[in-house]
Parts: structure tokens; sequence; C-alpha cells
């Protein structure tokens, strides 16, 4: 009786060995990274991810975006209006499908804090007077505004040079929610990026 007991328990054993040489110590918790694309037009990216778990990571980016970047008009404010991004913070979650330590697709959520600039050309607003009139007027040029909003992404990432250096593909779009919901959906963090994990 005992045989057949100790033979299965040292088959589990080798099994459940094996098992455990194949899991992934982390290795790597920091990364600094920046979009490459995104310097290419001369705005400025930086990332930094932290490793949460096997699968989870945690960071925040801050892009600084150039004139020839909004010049390439991918955004719009009210679904007329340029919408020029100057500054944008974007906090994120990220959840890895294999593991933080391969290589291994992603998909992101993230937050977006972003100051910009509306270039409204000429547009007819209405107002009421004190006394309960209507009033049109024409309005001209370009106002500042702040907005917060949220969005997602999907990416893929490769580690090289004994998982130290990374290189990502990734796309996202964010939505703003302060002024406008639906109408001025934008692209942001994407791109080819490069980076460095210690």
């Amino acid at each position: 009786m005992t045989k057949p007991f100790l033979t299965i328990f040292f088959v589990l054993s080798i099994a459940y060995s094996n098992y455990a040489q194949e899991e992934i110590a982390l290795q790597y918790y920091n990364q600094f990274s920046t979009n490459i694309s995104y310097a290419t037009l001369g705005s400025l990216d930086i990332s930094y991810e932290r490793t949460i778990s096997k699968y989870f990571t945690g960071g925040v980016g801050v892009t600084s975006y150039s004139n020839s970047h909004n010049d390439l008009n991918l955004e719009k404010y009210d679904g007329y209006s340029d919408y020029n991004v100057n500054l944008e913070i974007n906090p994120f979650v990220r959840l890895y499908v294999h593991s933080t330590q391969k290589r291994s697709l992603f998909v992101e959520v993230l937050g977006s804090y972003n100051e910009a600039e509306v270039n409204t050309g000429r547009r007819i607003s209405r107002s009421v007077n004190n006394l309960g009139y209507g009033v049109y007027t024409y309005e001209y040029g370009s106002k500042k505004i702040e907005n917060i909003g949220l969005g997602t992404g999907v990416g893929y990432r490769f580690l090289l040079l004994k998982n130290r250096l990374v290189l990502e593909a990734q796309f996202g779009v964010r939505t703003n929610l302060k002024e406008i919901w639906i109408y001025d959906i934008g692209l942001v963090r994407t791109g080819i990026k490069a980076g460095y994990r210690f």
C-alpha cells in the first residue's frame, strides 16, 4: 500500500519541482522610456513604470507636445475646432498577458490631465443679457482650457539585451470628460517607445 503512495508522491513532487523552476522571479522593477515617434516631431515624452506584480505595472507619463505635432490636427474640440494639447500627464495601469519579465502583449487603462489651446476660428455664440434677451456674438481666436479624461491602450513589449532594453509598439486613445464627452477622442501614448529597465 505504501509503495503506490510513494510512487504517486514522487511523480507529483517531480512535476511540482519542474513547475517551480519555470516560475519567473521578478528581476527588474523600474523602467524609464521615451516615445521615439514623438521625438521625430519635436515632442518630448517620458514615462516611468513600476512593476507591481507578475502581471501588473503602474506608472506615469508626461508629454510636452510641439507645434509640429499639433499641426497634424489629430484631435478636434466639439467636432470642429482644432484642439492643440500643450502638456499632458497620464497615470496608467498595465496588464501584461504573459508576464512583466517577458516580451508580452499588454492592455493599458489611463487617466489624463491635459492643458490645451482651442483654435476656434470664427464662431457664433449666444448669451442672454440682463434683460433676458438673447444676444449673438462672434468669437475669434483661441482659448486655453484644462481637461481631465480617461483612455485605454494596447501594445506589445519586446525585451532585449538580457531584458534590460525595452522596445514597445503601442496604440492608445482617450476622451476628455470635463468639456465634451464623446466628440474629442484623441490619440495618446501611441507610437514606438524605447526604454531601460533597472
